[in-house]
């Protein structure tokens, strides 16, 4: 047993001296499910620390995210928009197929910190009946550039719905992501 710890904790100091702390940013696609609202642009932004564990590497984050959609009133067919703000707080696994490209896969929890909803004008920011905390998952590609530089493509899905407001709906998004590692 005090061998094994003592592989772990060498491991783990390996670990993180290989680390890469970095930031990412770029935009965003993002709809509910089960609906024929239209997607809706948006923006994310955030840091990362990535454990590289030879074929494999753990990464956590935390960004801002945008996410909402845009669609008609089932009543007046006037355009509306909804658009929320989150704190997504990812940790992902990465899969090192080749020095360059890798696959990624992992859970995420998001924090609503905004909602606006915008319907002729008027625009109601009330997130009374709107779920705090989203729980769900995100997977994609990416790829390392020269430079400390890279970019990826990803989906997240919610698990949970947005409550009472969307029932049987949840947030799915789009993101392509340019970042940059520090160390």
């Amino acid at each position: 047993m005090k061998y094994f710890l003592m592989v772990l904790c060498t491991i783990g100091i390996i670990g993180f001296v290989q680390g890469q702390v970095g930031i990412r940013a770029g935009l965003s696609s993002s709809n509910i499910t089960n609906s024929n609202v239209n997607a809706r642009l948006g923006m994310h932004g955030g840091a990362y620390y990535r454990l590289e564990l030879g074929f494999f590497a753990l990464e956590p984050g935390i960004e801002f995210s945008q996410k909402g959609f845009r669609g008609n009133d089932r009543n007046t067919g006037k355009v509306l928009f909804e658009r929320f703000n989150y704190v997504d707080a990812p940790l992902l696994i990465r899969f090192n197929f080749f020095p360059e490209i890798n696959l990624f896969v992992g859970p995420q929890m998001s924090w609503l910190m905004s909602r606006e909803f915008e319907l002729d004008g008027l625009v109601n920011t009330n997130m009374e009946n709107l779920p705090e905390t989203e729980i769900g998952g995100v997977g994609g590609i990416g790829i390392h550039l020269p430079y400390g530089l890279n970019v990826q493509a990803s989906f997240g899905v919610a698990k949970n719905d947005l409550a009472d407001l969307y029932p049987n709906r949840k947030n799915k998004v789009f993101k392509l992501s340019l970042g940059f590692d520090f160390f």
